[in-house]
């Protein structure tokens, strides 16, 4: 018995999908990493769960942002196997590699378009010649894809530190609240979890407040964050926080806070070095 054809529905757009012609038969491929999949695919939920998890900076674009993408997407020269070519893959690959390093030595995201893509099309004109020098032009470099490029980077990974927390029978958390020289305070949590036969340590996130928070602000900030990302308070065995009143009150501070939602928490405390927390 023949496997049924699924045709392309134009809603599908929403979820960044765009039909393309394989032979005789109809597939989605994704308007935003180009990634074609088999005409089985072509359903509401499989296309949907791709944008949230490939892409889940994203899912809350509207439609006319996705058919923008479709409209640009047609101007791209495919192969017969419906990928890009090589060296389109690889212009790709490169403005995120160069996205990275804009992070990793915090540069102004428009440092790309005002300096870095200027200084790399003169030197391969001047060693390798205008053809090598075109080919670079392509690299998108502008201030908008390099911010998008660092998102979706900084993104995935902690897309990938919830999966390892999620997977380990139990974690612990370390919060830490300052005030900066701006006068805003600073909420700082670590998660120590299980990966494998070893015990990790990374930071979950960085929340700040224009005001000085108090422990109910700190507890609700860490409590939004287990329910935003579905994690649970009955893996969680132990909260450790610097020495504030806040974090240690015996009625309304933050561990008590905690207790309520796990009663089987140990809470304790210690001074976080002050070096740790500026890097």
């Amino acid at each position: 018995m023949a496997a049924k054809k699924r045709k392309y529905v134009d809603d599908y757009i929403q979820f960044g999908f765009v039909p393309m012609q394989k032979g005789d038969t109809e597939v989605p491929q994704c308007s935003i990493c180009y990634k074609t999949f088999s005409n089985d695919a072509m359903r509401p939920s499989r296309l949907k769960r791709h944008l949230s998890t490939a892409h889940p900076t994203l899912v809350n674009k509207p439609k006319a942002f996705f058919e923008m993408k479709s409209r640009s997407l047609k101007k791209v020269k495919l192969d017969m196997g419906g990928t890009f070519q090589q060296r389109s893959s690889n212009v790709v690959r490169a403005s995120y590699e160069i996205a990275m390093l804009v992070a990793k030595n915090k540069k102004n995201h428009s440092i790309g378009e005002s300096l870095l893509k200027p200084s790399m099309l003169v030197a391969a004109e001047l060693v390798l010649g205008k053809d090598k020098a075109d080919a670079l032009s392509q690299i998108s470099l502008s201030n908008d894809t390099i911010k998008g490029r660092i998102d979706e980077m900084s993104q995935n990974i902690k897309d990938q530190l919830l999966v390892k927390i999620k997977e380990s029978p139990f974690f612990a958390i370390q919060c830490d609240e300052t005030t900066d020289i701006g006068n805003c305070a600073q909420l700082l949590m670590y998660a120590r979890f299980m990966s494998g036969n070893t015990i990790n340590e990374e930071m979950l996130f960085c929340h700040s407040s224009k005001s000085r928070a108090t422990s109910a602000d700190i507890f609700n900030v860490v409590s939004n964050f287990f329910e935003d990302n579905q994690l649970s308070w009955k893996s969680l065995v132990g909260a450790c926080t610097d020495g504030a009143p806040s974090m240690l009150g015996l009625r309304s501070g933050f561990i008590q806070r905690v207790k309520e939602k796990n009663p089987s928490v140990v809470g304790t405390h210690c001074v976080l070095h002050r070096e740790a927390l500026a890097s």
